[in-house]
């Protein structure tokens, strides 16, 4: 059995929750300095990267926490580590082949603080 405070951080819905509100609140403060620079297009990159960023990170949440709610923590960092790389790698390559107008301003650099900022919050989230 675990420890109180483990079984506590295992809740998927919340920490999905959770982690919907930072990356919409991240979306949110990042659209206003998108569209000022670089136009309506980053806004629609900053779309699609704050979307790529959060699939992942529920997925895991929800899997983890309804069906393997006693891995340790260090083993959930693995999967969503490679979970987030695989649907956020492929994600990009899609989208890149979709839109081939994005690039480094439009979208990439938007996914990078996307990723980074999820990967921020899910590993508070885990370890907590």
């Amino acid at each position: 059995m675990l420890p109180p405070n483990q079984l506590q951080s295992r809740q998927p819905i919340k920490q999905s929750g959770i982690l919907a509100v930072a990356l919409i609140g991240l979306f949110t403060v990042l659209c206003i300095p998108a569209y000022l620079v670089f136009g309506s297009k980053a806004v629609e990159g900053l779309g699609y990267a704050t979307l790529l960023c959060l699939v992942p990170g529920m997925i895991v949440f929800l899997i983890t926490g309804f069906y393997f709610r006693e891995a340790a923590p260090v083993a959930v960092m693995g999967v969503s580590t490679l979970a987030r790389l695989m649907i956020v790698g492929i994600g990009t390559l899609v989208i890149l082949n979709i839109r081939p107008d994005f690039g480094l301003a439009n979208f990439l650099i938007w996914l990078l603080i996307c990723y980074f900022a999820s990967l921020l919050v899910e590993t508070l989230l885990i370890i907590r």
